[in-house]
């Protein structure tokens, strides 16, 4: 998208047939047309691509040498008219050494070479003695080293071969410290139950906690398989996530993509404060190159419509299980400390309420005390559904809690006499007064019982300021700070599917099924239906506090995702009440309560999300 800077990425697993340098040349030279018509910028082939992994005592042939030499300058020649930069591997033969390297061909030129360090196969030679030195290549020198970071000014790259990107002091790190977006991993590595998906794993999480883009070509088709064989494995992992993955074993050439988006890793960079200090003394060394080519559409864009919530079923049910584990063992510890009686919640039987109490029924259970040391108050107003309260009474009875009834619509009409207003005008204050009326109740009797007030505020509703100041948005421990609606659906369904007994199970899939809903005005008032989706809500929240992104990005990347699903007129109105309310609303943000994180994002002032007020 114009004004949104990205760059696809390819990773390519050809035919090869080792020692047969021209054939596997001109294999790679047809992926590479392949992959400029998809508009990538850079393709990756796997370790060793132009002669293949397999050849053996073969490398140190003359004849593979003089093949090695006229196919590679045939790829400088294809090279020159074509926008797509390609990473290649071969063997150097250097003063009366072969080394393992990757060099990085661009527009008819090699721009720089990446030597392997580790020594996996007795026939090379450690790179080490590579760094530094100039090499003679086709008439030209090129610099060589395990450490170059190529930087086209928008987009810096390395390259780190085979087993050097998961070695202990692998220089990956200190790379990424010194500004590489995007790490390449040309590879050629055996297809071993568990170990190859192992392999892949590590360097997902690798891509995470580089805060980078880890892609990996791994050798495949064509290579021997006398004492192993290669699975050529291709994937794009990008900041712990994946973007695309190949079939391994395949029998035909293929390539994968994604589009990298440059920037935001610089941003959730600075949002981690990546840069390691003890990287500070390592030496990296830079080659410019030319600029490369930007994406021409968004076809190749990875982007989840739930960030939040995991798409694997496994990783969901994972995620709910030490969600739960954590909030209940924090509010555990809460309770230790204060010596609270009673844990006093305001249950309505809508989402946050309900799944607030589940984790005060597991914090009971943790430290082994009655399932009635749980008040719940359910507190009927003017707006309160025969439904919500329904589930709420009956939630406190089949759980075992004490079960308080107390309405407000009588305190709140005094109130409202005494403060001149109107019961007819259904204005803000109409809608505040309960809401601050209910926490008034909460807190007196929590401490008329030694207790304390357990807030049920969400992350969706903190970031839209959805809440009443010194209301609903104020309580004496926040357990749900750090959850967003879009997994509170799946947190309390997983407690009614996993946990429950039948009979609460029945109660929690109803509440589930509930429109979200304040009630706080006669009739139906459904939340979605004034402020927008939650989904869109959600997703806008992840890609703004985790990655800095503006309005454009988070317009285009919702209509990308949510195509089908709502209307560009749809995301444009959620999205310009989600930045009017996320930047206005701070100052209910400021003063919340105390309440651990139990996810990945948090907009506590006093950890995660430090914002002015007066914006």
């Amino acid at each position: 998208m114009k004004g949104i800077c990205s760059c696809r990425v390819a990773a390519a697993v050809p035919r090869l047939k080792p020692g047969n340098v021209s054939f596997n040349v001109d294999e790679i030279i047809e992926c590479c047309r392949t992959a400029e018509k998809k508009g990538a910028a850079i393709i990756l082939f796997p370790e060793l691509s132009l002669t293949g992994a397999g050849c053996g005592d073969f490398f140190n042939s003359s004849s593979v040498r003089v093949e090695l030499e006229a196919n590679l300058h045939k790829l400088l020649n294809f090279s020159a008219t074509s926008a797509t930069g390609i990473i290649v591997g071969f063997p150097l033969f250097f003063r009366g050494a072969v080394y393992n390297v990757s060099a990085f061909i661009q527009q008819g030129r090699i721009r720089g070479i990446s030597c392997k360090y580790s020594v996996s196969d007795p026939l090379f030679n450690s790179g080490a003695a590579l760094d530094g030195q100039k090499i003679l290549i086709s008439g030209e020198e090129i610099f060589c080293s395990g450490k170059l970071i190529f930087d086209s000014g928008a987009v810096r790259f390395a390259i780190v071969t085979g087993e050097d990107l998961l070695l202990p002091g692998n220089p990956s790190g200190m790379l990424a410290a010194h500004g590489a977006q995007l790490i390449f991993n040309p590879a050629a590595v055996p297809e071993l139950t568990l170990v190859s998906r192992e392999r892949m794993a590590q360097l997902e999480l690798a891509s995470g906690a580089l805060t980078a883009a880890v892609i990996t070509a791994g050798a495949g088709v064509g290579e021997p398989g006398s004492d192993f064989i290669c699975g050529g494995r291709a994937a794009i992992f990008n900041n712990g996530r994946c973007d695309a993955e190949n079939l391994p074993l395949e029998r035909e050439s293929s390539i994968i993509y994604s589009d990298i988006f440059p920037e935001r890793l610089e941003q959730r960079r600075v949002r981690k404060k990546s840069h390691n200090p003890f990287t500070a003394g390592q030496k990296a060394d830079f080659a410019a190159i030319l600029p490369l080519p930007s994406s021409p559409d968004w076809s190749e864009v990875h982007l989840e419509t739930n960030p939040f919530v995991p798409a694997d079923k496994e990783e969901l049910a994972r995620r709910c299980l030490e969600t739960l584990a954590i909030q209940s063992a924090a509010l555990a510890r809460r309770v230790e400390c204060t010596r609270s009686a009673k844990l006093v919640i305001g249950l309505s039987g809508g989402l946050d309420s309900t799944w607030a109490f589940l984790v005060c029924v597991e914090c009971c259970k943790r430290l082994g005390m009655p399932a009635d040391t749980i008040c719940a108050v359910t507190m009927p107003g003017f707006g309160t559904s025969k439904r919500t309260r329904g589930n709420a009474e009956k939630m406190a009875e089949v759980f075992g809690a004490e079960l308080r009834v107390i309405p407000i619509a009588e305190a709140v009409t005094a109130h409202f006499k005494d403060i001149g207003h109107d019961p007819d005008n259904h204005n803000v204050a109409y809608e505040n007064s309960q809401a601050r009326e209910r926490t008034q109740i909460l807190m007196d009797l929590a401490n008329e019982l030694s207790g304390m007030v357990i807030g049920t505020g969400d992350l969706s509703e903190l970031a839209l300021g959805w809440c009443t100041f010194n209301g609903d948005q104020m309580s004496m421990y926040g357990v749900n700070g750090s959850v967003p609606k879009t997994l509170m659906r799946h947190l309390v369904t997983f407690y009614a599917e996993h946990i429950a007994e039948p009979a609460g199970s029945a109660i929690l899939k109803d509440v589930v099924a509930t429109p979200v809903s304040p009630e706080l005005l006669p009739g139906a008032q459904h939340t979605e239906e004034l402020v927008g989706s939650y989904d869109l809500h959600d997703f806008f929240l992840w890609h703004t506090v985790q990655y800095g992104s503006d309005e454009a990005f988070l317009q285009a990347a919702a209509e990308k995702v949510f195509t089908g699903i709502f209307t560009p007129e749809e995301i444009t109105s959620a999205l310009q009440i989600f930045t009017r309310r996320f930047r206005t609303q701070q100052f209910k943000r400021n003063p919340m309560p105390d309440g651990a994180k139990a996810g990945t994002l948090s907009l506590s002032p006093r950890t995660d999300w430090r914002a002015p007020s007066d914006c």
